[in-house]
């Protein structure tokens, strides 16, 4: 049996429908496809808790948070409904604990079994005890016995080194004797270094007193030494007065202008005579039939090709300007068949007539040619 396409799309909607409300139920913490019990707890700080928050029994997921909303009798007290998996058996006597999952607030519901449930079971729709606990106190237990882990902690650290040593001689006892052995080695070095001067102190007086011999012999010479200065200072204002630099820089800028018109010059005549070489080159492609243009201008298949093209093109236009539905109207198929009407040659038509006849003397006077 063929299924048709309306089968189809509705099995398809119905599944997505399927789908959507099972997903929205999920996120209420509502499983559809699982059986469940519900059972209900008083608490007087839920400390953020939401809907769909996970419950656990030791550490095992059997549940989430179904819906969390104040109390009527009693606005200070709020209900959490708990949506538990059917099979799993719950003491009267058990405690539903809000316990923190991470340092960022996540919070869920862990329910501390004591004793087994021997005929005292929980039934649905019976309130359990409430409790809540800290993210701390999830992890360590009682705040009164972090003092008994830090002394713990405290003990373990306070290891003598020799014995760290006895036990692993390549650890941290070895890296503190070898940074002993580093500063011993660096004084040594230093104590050397001060002899060396001591030794060279003579060496090194003997070059501070060539230096204080100079600097006296240019102090000397000062005087000479400026009336030199003031000598071709003296020069270059003379020449500067004669015109020379002047003279000298005009010249140098018309042997650059000359140079640079040249230059140009003859990049123009270079660029040119490039130009009119490919101006040649692109006509004898073109005179030989080489490349689109060249084809397009020798080819006479291809020249036959357009002209059928355009015709075609021709008998495009004419049935668009006669029916333009077809190419105006869009029709959607949702449900049974849809038929469209048949085509229909457009000869009643004076203007396809007329073209007609132009196709047709085309075609006769290629025969004679």
């Amino acid at each position: 049996m063929k299924i048709s396409n309306e089968i189809k799309v509705a099995l398809l909607a119905i599944g997505a429908i399927a789908l959507g409300f099972w997903g929205f139920k999920f996120l209420k913490g509502i499983n559809v496809l699982t059986a469940s019990q519900t059972f209900y707890v008083k608490y007087t700080n839920v400390d953020q808790l939401r809907p769909s928050s996970p419950v656990f029994i030791r550490g095992l997921q059997v549940g989430m948070v179904k819906n969390l909303y104040i109390d009527d009798k009693d606005d200070k007290t709020i209900i959490a409904m708990l949506n538990i998996d059917r099979g799993v058996d719950i003491p009267k006597d058990a405690v539903a604990t809000i316990i923190g999952l991470t340092l960022m607030g996540g919070k869920a519901i862990e329910i501390v079994i004591t004793n087994p449930c021997e005929g005292n079971c929980a039934e649905s729709g019976d309130y359990l005890t409430g409790d809540s606990k800290s993210f701390l106190q999830t992890v360590v237990g009682d705040p009164t016995q972090i003092d008994a882990y830090t002394d713990r902690l405290r003990a373990g650290l306070s290891i003598n080194i020799d014995s760290l040593a006895r036990v692993n001689p390549n650890g941290v006892a070895s890296s503190i004797d070898a940074l002993d052995n580093s500063l011993k080695n660096i004084e040594k070095i230093t104590e050397q270094f001060n002899q060396i001067l001591a030794l060279n102190k003579a060496s090194i007086g003997l070059i501070a007193n060539n230096l204080a011999s100079v600097s006296g012999t240019v102090k000397a010479n000062d005087k000479n030494i400026s009336d030199a200065i003031a000598n071709l200072a003296e020069i270059t204002k003379q020449l500067k007065a004669a015109g020379f630099d002047q003279t000298t820089v005009k010249a140098s800028n018309a042997l650059d202008s000359i140079t640079l018109s040249l230059n140009t010059l003859r990049s123009t005549l270079s660029s040119t005579t490039k130009a009119i070489n490919r101006v040649d080159t692109l006509a004898q492609h073109l005179v030989q039939g080489q490349g689109l243009v060249g084809k397009t201008l020798t080819d006479e298949e291809l020249y036959n090709n357009l002209l059928s093209s355009t015709r075609h093109l021709h008998l495009l236009l004419q049935d668009f300007r006669m029916h333009p539905e077809r190419y105006t109207k869009v029709r959607l198929k949702f449900f049974g068949k849809h038929k469209s009407p048949k085509y229909a040659n457009p000869v009643d038509d004076p203007a396809y007539q007329m073209l007609v006849d132009s196709l047709e003397r085309a075609y006769s006077k290629q025969l004679k040619n």
